[in-house]
C-alpha cells in the first residue's frame, strides 16, 4: 500500500505525518540546480530591494540574487542522468495516436462533480505567475507524422510543433542535459497582475495612490491587439479575463486600505506594499482554499493550514504576530538548493482536461441561462468581449455554477485538440504537443518518473487503474510497454484515488514538494512576512483573507449567493457538507 493512500485511511495524526515525511524526503533527495559553480548570473541589488519585491524577481535572495527572476534556468526534480532528451523515441509512440486514441474527448464532458469552474480559471491564472518557458521556436519544427486527410498535415504529411527555445546561456556539448529558461519570475509573486519586468509593470500602474489602471472597472485593452492589457496575457480566455480583473480591483482595494491608515506614504510605498499583500493573499487563497477543493479531504486540508500559518487546528484563531510554527514568517528554508520552479512541476500542471467546450451563462439573480458560448467564442479577444457584453458578476455566477472536466483519460477539450494558434500557422493538437513536450524537456516516462520521485514503478497498465477497458486501449497504444507510457497518460489514467481527488499520486507526490517549497525559499513569506514589510494592517489583511472575501468585497452583488458556499471552488448551487456540520455544532 502506498504512504499516499495510508494517510487518507488511517487517521489525521498519521496522516499528516506521512505527508510530512514524504515532503522531507523529497526536499532531500529531489531537488536539483542546473547551475554549475559560478554560472549564475551576477545581479546589483538597490537599496529598495530590501523591502519590496523586484519587477524582475530578482533580489528575493540577497545571497543569491538571480535566484526566481525572470530568465533564469528552470530547475528539476529528477537525477542529471536522468533528465536527457530521448531524441531516438521522441515520436515513440506517435504523440498524435496518443491524443487520438488516449485523450481526445469521446463520450463528451466528464465533470469534477465537487468543484467549480473558476478553479480551471485559477490554475492557469496561477501557472502564468510560475512558469512560462517562451515563444516557440518554428525554425527547425519537430515534425509529428499524421495520417493522409489529416486535418493536421501542413501538406507534406506532418504536424509541425515549433521546439522550446534553447537556453543561450549554455555552450553546445558541455556534458550535461539541456536546460530551458523562465521567462516569468519563478517567485509567487502575482507576475501575472503585475509583470516580471519593470516596463510591463509601470505600463499597468496609475502612479497616484498606489494603484493600478482600470478603465471603467475592467482592465485597460492593447490597442494594437484588442486583448486585455495585463502582466501575462498570452492564452487568454474569459477566465483569466475575469480573475485578472478581480485581483486589480483588490489591489486598489488594497491601496485604499494603507491610504486610509498611513495617509503620508507616498504612491510608490503604496503600490510596492499592496503589491505585497495581493501577491500573499493569492499565494494563501491558492493554498487552503483551491488546494483543499481540488484534494477534497481533511487531513489535506489541515495540513495546507498547517503550511501556512502552522499546526495550530484553523478554526484556532491567531493573535498578533505570524505563526512561528508555519512556514509563513518563519525560517528561510532551501534545503540546500537554490530556488526554481522546474520541468516537472510543469509537467503535472498539465491540466488541459478541466475545460470546457461549452460554457452557460447564467444570470446571478434568476439563476436562468441566458446564453451559451463555446471556448473557441470566449478565448483570445472573445474573453474580451464576452465581459464586456455580460459583465463580471454574472460571469463569476456562471463559472460557481458550472463544473469543469475531470483529469482522466479521453477528456482533453476537442478545440484544444484541433487549435489554430495564429493565422497560417496551421492547425495544432495541443494534446500531443503535451506529449511531445514532457519528451523533448527530458523527462522520463511514467514507471522511470515514478522510480525518480520516490515511488514504486507499476508492473502492467492493469496496476494503474481498475478499468480494464482503458487498461488494455492503453497497452495497445503503448505496444504492450509499461515502460514507454507517457507522464501525463499514466497520471490521468491513475484510477485508485480516494474519494475528492482530483489528481492521482504521481502529480500529488510533486506537489507535495513544489508546493511547501514556493513558500519556503521566500524571503517575503518567511524571515520579511513581517509588519515592518507588510503593516501589521497588511498582514491582518491577508490573516482574514479567503476568497469568498475577495469575491464579495468586489462585486458585493454576489454576497447572497455565497451566504452558505464555504469555499468559493466547490459547486455555488450545493450546500457543502462542512457547513452544514459546522453549522449544526
Amino acid at each position: 500500500m502506498s504512504a499516499y493512500l495510508k494517510w487518507w485511511i488511517f487517521g489525521p495524526l498519521i496522516g499528516l505525518l506521512t505527508l510530512a515525511n514524504i515532503r522531507c524526503q523529497l526536499l532531500e533527495n529531489n531537488l536539483f540546480d542546473t547551475y554549475a559553480t559560478g554560472e549564475w548570473p551576477s545581479v546589483v541589488c538597490e537599496p529598495e530591494s530590501q523591502n519590496y519585491r523586484t519587477a524582475d524577481g530578482s533580489c528575493n535572495d540577497l545571497d543569491l540574487p538571480a535566484m526566481g527572476m525572470a530568465g533564469v534556468r528552470m530547475g528539476r526534480n529528477i537525477q542529471p542522468d536522468y533528465s536527457w532528451q530521448d531524441t531516438d523515441k521522441l515520436l515513440t509512440p506517435n504523440p498524435r495516436v496518443v491524443s487520438k486514441e488516449l485523450l481526445t474527448r469521446d463520450e463528451g464532458l466528464k465533470e469534477v462533480p465537487f468543484l467549480n469552474y473558476i478553479a480551471t480559471a485559477w490554475i492557469q491564472f496561477m501557472v502564468h505567475d510560475w512558469f512560462e518557458h517562451g515563444n516557440r521556436d518554428h525554425s527547425n519544427p519537430i515534425k509529428v507524422p499524421v495520417e493522409s486527410g489529416d486535418i493536421h498535415d501542413m501538406g507534406d504529411g506532418h504536424m509541425n510543433v515549433g521546439r522550446t527555445p534553447a537556453d543561450p546561456s549554455r555552450e553546445a556539448g558541455d556534458g550535461r542535459p539541456e536546460s530551458y529558461l523562465n521567462d516569468n519570475t519563478a517567485w509567487w509573486d502575482g507576475s501575472q497582475i503585475y509583470g516580471s519586468d519593470q516596463a510591463t509593470m509601470d505600463s499597468l500602474r496609475t502612479f497616484e495612490d498606489g494603484k493600478m489602471i482600470l478603465v471603467d472597472g475592467r482592465l485597460p485593452i492593447e490597442a494594437e491587439t484588442g486583448k486585455a492589457k495585463t502582466g501575462f496575457n498570452k492564452n487568454w480566455w474569459v477566465g483569466l479575463e475575469i480573475l485578472h480583473t478581480l485581483f486589480v480591483m483588490e489591489h486598489n482595494q488594497i491601496a485604499d486600505m494603507l491610504l486610509q491608515n498611513y495617509p503620508d506614504w507616498d504612491d510608490e510605498r503604496v503600490f510596492q506594499t499592496a503589491r505585497l499583500i495581493n501577491a500573499a493573499e493569492i499565494a494563501k487563497i491558492h493554498t487552503v482554499d483551491w488546494t483543499p477543493g481540488i484534494l477534497k479531504n481533511d487531513i489535506l486540508r489541515e495540513a495546507m493550514f498547517a503550511n501556512w500559518r502552522g499546526l495550530l487546528p484553523s478554526w484556532v484563531p491567531r493573535l498578533g504576530e505570524p505563526a512561528t510554527d508555519g512556514i509563513m514568517g518563519g525560517g528561510k528554508i532551501l534545503d540546500g538548493v537554490p530556488f526554481s520552479l522546474t520541468e516537472e512541476f510543469t509537467a503535472v500542471y498539465r491540466m488541459h482536461p478541466l475545460l470546457r467546450d461549452e460554457f452557460p451563462i447564467r444570470n446571478h439573480v434568476s439563476d436562468e441561462i441566458v446564453r451559451n458560448t463555446t471556448l473557441l467564442e470566449h478565448s483570445f479577444t472573445g474573453g474580451t468581449q464576452l465581459t464586456t457584453e455580460v459583465g463580471l458578476t454574472d460571469l463569476f455566477y456562471s463559472f460557481g455554477r458550472t463544473k469543469p472536466g475531470l483529469l482522466v483519460l479521453n477528456n482533453y477539450p476537442d478545440m484544444l485538440t484541433n487549435f489554430t494558434a495564429e493565422p497560417g500557422g496551421g492547425v495544432v493538437d495541443l494534446a500531443a504537443v503535451d506529449i511531445l513536450r514532457d519528451r523533448e524537456r527530458g523527462l522520463p516516462r511514467y514507471n522511470e518518473f515514478r522510480r525518480q520521485i520516490g515511488l514504486k514503478a507499476v508492473n502492467d497498465f492493469t496496476d494503474i487503474t481498475p478499468d480494464t477497458e482503458m487498461a488494455e486501449k492503453m497497452r495497445a497504444v503503448y505496444n504492450d510497454d509499461i515502460e514507454a507510457l507517457d507522464v501525463m497518460v499514466g497520471s490521468f489514467a491513475e484510477g485508485y484515488r480516494p474519494p475528492g481527488y482530483g489528481f492521482g499520486e504521481t502529480s500529488f507526490q510533486i506537489f507535495i514538494a513544489m508546493a511547501s517549497r514556493r513558500l519556503m525559499g521566500d524571503r517575503f513569506f518567511t524571515e520579511d512576512y513581517r509588519k515592518e514589510i507588510y503593516t501589521q494592517e497588511g498582514l491582518d489583511w491577508i490573516d482574514n483573507v479567503t476568497f469568498n472575501h475577495v469575491l464579495v468585497r468586489n462585486l458585493p452583488e454576489l454576497a447572497g449567493r455565497l451566504e452558505k458556499v464555504e469555499n468559493a471552488f466547490f459547486p455555488w448551487d450545493e450546500e457543502n457538507e462542512w457547513y452544514e456540520l459546522k453549522v449544526r455544532k
